[in-house]
Protein backbone atom coordinates (compact mmCIF):
# COMPACT_ATOMS: atom_id res chain seq x y z
CA UNK A 1 0.00 0.00 0.00
CA UNK A 2 2.90 2.30 0.70
CA UNK A 3 4.11 2.05 -2.92
CA UNK A 4 0.62 3.00 -4.13
CA UNK A 5 0.63 6.11 -1.93
CA UNK A 6 4.10 7.10 -3.06
CA UNK A 7 3.10 6.67 -6.69
CA UNK A 8 0.08 8.93 -6.08
CA UNK A 9 2.34 11.58 -4.60
CA UNK A 10 4.63 11.55 -7.63
CA UNK A 11 1.87 11.46 -10.26
CA UNK A 12 1.99 14.44 -12.60
CA UNK A 13 -1.28 15.77 -14.02
CA UNK A 14 -2.28 19.10 -15.55
CA UNK A 15 -2.69 21.81 -12.92
CA UNK A 16 -6.25 22.66 -13.95
CA UNK A 17 -7.29 19.02 -13.62
CA UNK A 18 -5.78 18.78 -10.12
CA UNK A 19 -7.31 22.07 -8.98
CA UNK A 20 -10.73 21.00 -10.25
CA UNK A 21 -10.38 17.64 -8.48
CA UNK A 22 -9.43 19.35 -5.22
CA UNK A 23 -12.51 21.54 -5.51
CA UNK A 24 -14.69 18.48 -6.27
CA UNK A 25 -13.42 16.69 -3.15
CA UNK A 26 -15.88 18.76 -1.13
CA UNK A 27 -18.82 17.12 -2.92
CA UNK A 28 -17.45 13.57 -2.80
CA UNK A 29 -19.80 11.15 -1.07
CA UNK A 30 -18.31 7.68 -0.78
CA UNK A 31 -21.66 5.93 -0.48
CA UNK A 32 -23.07 7.27 -3.73
CA UNK A 33 -20.06 8.16 -5.87
CA UNK A 34 -17.79 5.17 -5.33
CA UNK A 35 -20.22 2.51 -6.64
CA UNK A 36 -20.86 4.62 -9.75
CA UNK A 37 -17.17 5.19 -10.43
CA UNK A 38 -16.28 1.53 -9.89
CA UNK A 39 -19.28 0.21 -11.80
CA UNK A 40 -20.75 -1.57 -8.77
CA UNK A 41 -24.46 -2.17 -8.21
CA UNK A 42 -25.92 0.38 -5.82
CA UNK A 43 -26.81 -2.33 -3.28
CA UNK A 44 -23.30 -3.81 -3.27
CA UNK A 45 -21.06 -3.44 -0.25
CA UNK A 46 -18.40 -0.78 -0.60
CA UNK A 47 -14.85 -2.05 -1.05
CA UNK A 48 -12.17 -1.48 1.56
CA UNK A 49 -10.07 1.67 1.23
CA UNK A 50 -7.06 -0.21 -0.17
CA UNK A 51 -9.17 -2.01 -2.79
CA UNK A 52 -10.95 1.19 -3.77
CA UNK A 53 -7.62 3.00 -4.12
CA UNK A 54 -6.18 0.29 -6.35
CA UNK A 55 -9.24 0.25 -8.60
CA UNK A 56 -9.46 4.04 -8.78
CA UNK A 57 -5.75 4.25 -9.60
CA UNK A 58 -6.24 1.87 -12.52
CA UNK A 59 -9.28 3.78 -13.79
CA UNK A 60 -7.45 7.10 -13.50
CA UNK A 61 -4.41 5.74 -15.35
CA UNK A 62 -6.63 4.58 -18.21
CA UNK A 63 -8.32 7.98 -18.30
CA UNK A 64 -4.97 9.72 -18.37
CA UNK A 65 -3.84 7.56 -21.29
CA UNK A 66 -7.01 8.51 -23.16
CA UNK A 67 -6.40 12.18 -22.36
CA UNK A 68 -2.83 12.04 -23.62
CA UNK A 69 -3.91 10.30 -26.83
CA UNK A 70 -6.67 12.87 -27.39
CA UNK A 71 -9.26 10.11 -27.62
CA UNK A 72 -12.84 11.19 -28.17
CA UNK A 73 -13.94 8.93 -25.30
CA UNK A 74 -12.07 11.01 -22.70
CA UNK A 75 -14.27 13.36 -20.68
CA UNK A 76 -12.70 15.95 -18.41
CA UNK A 77 -15.66 15.91 -16.00
CA UNK A 78 -15.35 12.15 -15.51
CA UNK A 79 -11.60 12.42 -15.01
CA UNK A 80 -12.10 15.14 -12.38
CA UNK A 81 -14.59 12.94 -10.48
CA UNK A 82 -12.23 9.97 -10.48
CA UNK A 83 -9.32 12.12 -9.35
CA UNK A 84 -11.44 13.66 -6.57
CA UNK A 85 -12.44 10.18 -5.42
CA UNK A 86 -8.83 9.01 -5.57
CA UNK A 87 -7.58 12.00 -3.59
CA UNK A 88 -10.32 11.66 -0.95
CA UNK A 89 -9.89 7.90 -0.58
CA UNK A 90 -6.13 8.41 -0.25
CA UNK A 91 -6.67 11.02 2.45
CA UNK A 92 -9.06 8.71 4.32
CA UNK A 93 -6.52 5.86 4.09
CA UNK A 94 -3.81 8.08 5.59
CA UNK A 95 -6.13 9.20 8.40
CA UNK A 96 -7.21 5.62 9.08
CA UNK A 97 -3.58 4.54 9.34
CA UNK A 98 -2.86 7.49 11.64
CA UNK A 99 -5.89 6.72 13.84
CA UNK A 100 -4.95 3.07 14.17
CA UNK A 101 -1.46 4.04 15.36
CA UNK A 102 -2.68 6.36 18.08
CA UNK A 103 -5.66 4.20 19.04
CA UNK A 104 -8.43 6.73 18.36
CA UNK A 105 -11.67 5.97 16.58
CA UNK A 106 -12.78 6.78 13.08
CA UNK A 107 -14.32 10.11 14.06
CA UNK A 108 -11.27 11.80 12.54
CA UNK A 109 -12.39 10.66 9.09
CA UNK A 110 -14.90 13.50 9.13
CA UNK A 111 -11.91 15.84 8.91
CA UNK A 112 -10.87 14.20 5.63
CA UNK A 113 -13.28 16.42 3.72
CA UNK A 114 -11.92 19.82 2.71
CA UNK A 115 -13.60 22.92 4.07
CA UNK A 116 -16.06 24.31 1.56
Amino acid sequence: MKSLRSSLETTIRPRLLVVAARYAMGDYDRGTMLPKLLGLPSAAALPALDDALQRLTLIEALMDQARRRHEASWRAADHVLVMAALMTESRMARLTACCSKVGTGFELLEYAKPIS
